[in-house]
C-alpha cells in the first residue's frame, strides 16, 4: 500500500476538494470480491472519466454487524482494491454499510448482544443497534479504528442508516429501548412507559410540543454522541481521513430529531471538509417526474438547513438494479438536475452490484464523459450567484408541531409549483409558502420578514397569524366555517384573466383538493381571484384571495396538491407576480412538466442570471414561451452547447400583457422530452 504521507497522494485529495463536478462511483462489495466484476467496474469507471470510487465494505445479504475478527481480511482485500484505484489516477473512499442498519437482518453468530432499536409499539428491529449501547459503541469505533488503519482513502462514509426513523421492522419513531427512556426520563425529570410516550408523541389534535422537543433532542443527542466517537476512532487511526455521511429524505430527519449541523461538526477534522450525500431511491424511466420529485423532497431543502462547512453532493441511485432501467437519457436528465439545483458533486450507485456493468446499449458509456464539460459549466455559471424562487419554510423545528406520518411533511406545494413550470429555492423563498401551524415556529420577527417578501397562506394559516397579532387590518376575513357542501367547480373571476379563462370553470372534483374546515372572503381592499362553487352553482369560499396591506398576501384553500392544468398554472403564476411585485424569475407558460431552476447575480454591469429548463413530459414542441414579470429588460440571451460553449440563444423577447417580458424559445433552444437546456441571460 501507497504511503499515506507520500506527497502526491495529498495532493490528488486535495484536487478532489476543488473540482466542481465530480462522478464518484459506488461500486458493492459483490464487486469487488469477484476478479472479473472488479476489472469491468474498473475499466467502465475510468473509461467513463470517474474521479473517485467509492466502494462499498459489504452488502445488503450479509449480517450486519460481523465479528471484528473478520475485518482483517476484508480490510485487505479493500486495501488491494484502492491501490489499483490510485494506480488508476481515481481517488478511494469507503463506504460504510451498516452502522445501526437499514432494516431487520439475522445477526452473525456471537453478535446478538447489542440493545436493538425499538419502535413505539415496541417492536424490536432484528439485527439494528441503539446508538446508545456502549457495547455496540466500542464495537463500532474498534472496526472504524481497523479500516482507518489499514486503508489509503481519501474519505469515510457513514450510510443512511444513520437514523432513528424509516427502518424495515419498524413503524413509528425511534429509539424507545431501555437506554433511551432512562435518558429521556433524566432530561425531563420524570419517567414515561413506552405506551404512555407515543401516545403523547402522536397525538397531533393538540402536539404536546415541549416534550416533543425533548423527545427529539434526545434522539439527535444519541446521533451526535456517536458520530463524535467514529469520527475520534478514524482521526486517531489516520488524520489525513475525512468523514462523510449520506441523509435519507427530510422527514426521516426530522423524524430522528437529527441537528445535521451538530453532526457535520463531530464529523469535522482540521483540514477535511466533511461530506454530506442528499437522496437515495431508485428513479427509473417509466417514471421519470420521480426525477423532479426527488430532488425537490430530499436535496432542494437541505441547503437551507445547514450553517456548518461541508461538501454537499447528490445520489444518482439505480442500485440494485441493471442499467437499463435508467436508460442513459433519463440518467443525463437526473445528473443536470441535481447539479443545477445542488452542484455538481454527484454519487454514481449505476452498476448493478451482482452481476457487474453490462452497459448493453453503450449509451452509458458514451454520455458520461461527454456530459461532463457541461456540467461543469452549469457549475461555475451557478457560482457566486443565488438560487431563487418559491418554497415552503423548512425550519429546523417541524416536528414539533403537526401529524408525524410522512404524507404531512411531503412539501407538495413545493412539487406542484414546479410541475406548473415556477422556480422553487428553499434558501431563498420569495414568496414564503406557509401552511398550518408553521408560524408558531418563528419570532414575530422573522413572520414580518416573510411576510414583507410576499407569502401564500392557507386559511389555517392565515388565522393562526391573526391569533398572534399579525394581519388584523389586512382586508381578507377567514371564519373557521366548514363547507357547507362539496366542491364541484373553482371557477376565475379576476378581470386581469385572459379572454380564455375569464369567468371559466377549473376542473376540481376528484382532481384537486381544498382545505374545506375555513370559509375565505375578500372584504374592500382586497380581490377574489378565484371563487368555489358546489353543484347548484352556490358559493362556498374564495378559492384564492390576495390582498396588498399590510403586506402582500394570498390566501388559497388550495392543499398544493395536484394542480396540474393550464388554468391553475396562469392563476399560481400570476400570485407569484403579484406577491413579489414582479421581482421573480421566469416561468414557463402553457407547458406542465417543465421545470425552471433560476440563479441570479447583481454587479455594477447589471443582473446575470442562468436558467435550467428540465422537461419531464414525452410531448415534442417547437416553440416554449416563459415569462418574466417585472419592469427588467434583457440585454442578451445565451444558450450553454452540449460542448459546454455558450453561443446565442434561439429566441425573441416581446412585451408580455400581464407587464415584464415574454421569451419565446425556438429551435434548439427548446428542450427535447426528457432533456434539458440552459440559459445565461443579461439584464
Amino acid at each position: 500500500m501507497t504511503a499515506r504521507n507520500d506527497r502526491p497522494i495529498k495532493e490528488q485529495n486535495d484536487r478532489l476538494q476543488k473540482e466542481l463536478v465530480q462522478y464518484i462511483y459506488r461500486p458493492g462489495w459483490t464487486l469487488l470480491e469477484n476478479e472479473t466484476l472488479w476489472k469491468e467496474a474498473l475499466d467502465f469507471a475510468e473509461k467513463t472519466g470517474a474521479d473517485a470510487i467509492m466502494a462499498f465494505n459489504a452488502h445488503g445479504e450479509m449480517p450486519p454487524h460481523p465479528p471484528l475478527e473478520e475485518l482483517p481480511q476484508r480490510v485487505a482485500l479493500l486495501a488491494e482494491r484502492f491501490a489499483e484505484v490510485r494506480r488508476r489516477g481515481m481517488i478511494p473512499m469507503l463506504n460504510y454499510f451498516v452502522t445501526l442498519g437499514h432494516g431487520a437482518a439475522k445477526p452473525a453468530a456471537g453478535m446478538e448482544h447489542f440493545q436493538p432499536v425499538v419502535d413505539g409499539f415496541g417492536h424490536a428491529v432484528q439485527g439494528c443497534a441503539c446508538p446508545l449501547d456502549p457495547v455496540f459503541q466500542q464495537y463500532m469505533v474498534q472496526s472504524f479504528s481497523l479500516y482507518a488503519e489499514g486503508l489509503d482513502i481519501e474519505s469515510l462514509w457513514i450510510d443512511d442508516d444513520f437514523r432513528l426513523y424509516g427502518r424495515e421492522g419498524a413503524e413509528t419513531l425511534q429509539c424507545f429501548c431501555p437506554l433511551h427512556l432512562k435518558q429521556f426520563a433524566h432530561k425531563v425529570g420524570r419517567s414515561y412507559e413506552r405506551g404512555e410516550l407515543i401516545r403523547l408523541l402522536l397525538d397531533h389534535r393538540e402536539p404536546q410540543r415541549e416534550l416533543r422537543r425533548q423527545w427529539f433532542e434526545v434522539q439527535g443527542e444519541s446521533l451526535v454522541r456517536l458520530a463524535k466517537l467514529l469520527r475520534d476512532a478514524v482521526t486517531a487511526a489516520n488524520p489525513d481521513i475525512a468523514l462523510g455521511m449520506m441523509i435519507p429524505p427530510v422527514y426521516y430527519n426530522y423524524f430522528s430529531g437529527r441537528k445535521l449541523n451538530e453532526e457535520l461538526h463531530a464529523l469535522y477534522v482540521e483540514g477535511r471538509t466533511p461530506w454530506l450525500r442528499t437522496g437515495g431511491g431508485f428513479y427509473r424511466d417509466e417514471r421519470p417526474l420521480d426525477l423532479l420529485d426527488k430532488v425537490i423532497q430530499v436535496a432542494d431543502p437541505i441547503p437551507s438547513m445547514l450553517t456548518e462547512p461541508v461538501r454537499l453532493c447528490c445520489e444518482i441511485e439505480n442500485y440494485p438494479f441493471v442499467p437499463g432501467l435508467k436508460s442513459a437519457q433519463a440518467l443525463a436528465l437526473e445528473m443536470y438536475l441535481n447539479t443545477i439545483s445542488t452542484n455538481g458533486l454527484l454519487t454514481l450507485s449505476i452498476h448493478d452490484s451482482f452481476l457487474g456493468m453490462h452497459d448493453i446499449s453503450g449509451n452509458v458509456a458514451k454520455m458520461l464523459p461527454a456530459v461532463k464539460p457541461y456540467l461543469r459549466q452549469v457549475a461555475l455559471t451557478a457560482s457566486g450567484k443565488r438560487r431563487r424562487g418559491a418554497s415552503l419554510s423548512f425550519p429546523p423545528n417541524l416536528a414539533e408541531i403537526g401529524e408525524l406520518g410522512s404524507e404531512s411533511f411531503i412539501p407538495q406545494w413545493n412539487l406542484n409549483l414546479a410541475r406548473l413550470g415556477i422556480p422553487q429555492a428553499p434558501t431563498d423563498a420569495s414568496p414564503v409558502i406557509l401552511t398550518g401551524h408553521v408560524p408558531e415556529l418563528f419570532s414575530e420577527g422573522e413572520l414580518r420578514k416573510m411576510l414583507e417578501r410576499g407569502a401564500i397562506l392557507s386559511p389555517e394559516t392565515y388565522v393562526r397569524l391573526q391569533e398572534l397579532g399579525l394581519l388584523l387590518d389586512c382586508p381578507i376575513q377567514v371564519t373557521k366555517e366548514p363547507f357547507k357542501s362539496k366542491v364541484q367547480t373553482e371557477r376565475i373571476l379576476t378581470d386581469g384573466a385572459p379572454e380564455w379563462l375569464r369567468g371559466k370553470n377549473l376542473a376540481a372534483r376528484w382532481h384537486v383538493t381544498y382545505q374545506t374546515e375555513y370559509t375565505v372572503q375578500a372584504l374592500e381592499g382586497a380581490e377574489m381571484w378565484s371563487c368555489l362553487y358546489d353543484t347548484e352553482g352556490v358559493a362556498l369560499s374564495c378559492g384564492v384571495a390576495v390582498a396588498e396591506n399590510p403586506y402582500r398576501v394570498a390566501v388559497m384553500t388550495h392543499t398544493g396538491l395536484p394542480m396540474k392544468e393550464r388554468g391553475r398554472q396562469w392563476l399560481m403564476q400570476q400570485a407569484i407576480a403579484f406577491l413579489t411585485h414582479g421581482d421573480c424569475p421566469a416561468m414557463v407558460e402553457n407547458v406542465l412538466e417543465m421545470y425552471p431552476i433560476w440563479w441570479e447575480a447583481s454587479d455594477e454591469d447589471g443582473v446575470e442570471a442562468m436558467l435550467g429548463l428540465c422537461h419531464f413530459a414525452m410531448e415534442s414542441y417547437d416553440t416554449v414561451t416563459l415569462w418574466l414579470p417585472g419592469e427588467r429588460s434583457i440585454r442578451s440571451i445565451e444558450r450553454l452547447e452540449r460542448s459546454g460553449e455558450w453561443t446565442a440563444a434561439a429566441c425573441t423577447i416581446t412585451v408580455h400583457e400581464s407587464g415584464g417580458q415574454r421569451i419565446t424559445l425556438t429551435d434548439a433552444s427548446v428542450p427535447k422530452p426528457l432533456s434539458y437546456e440552459t440559459f445565461r441571460i443579461y439584464r
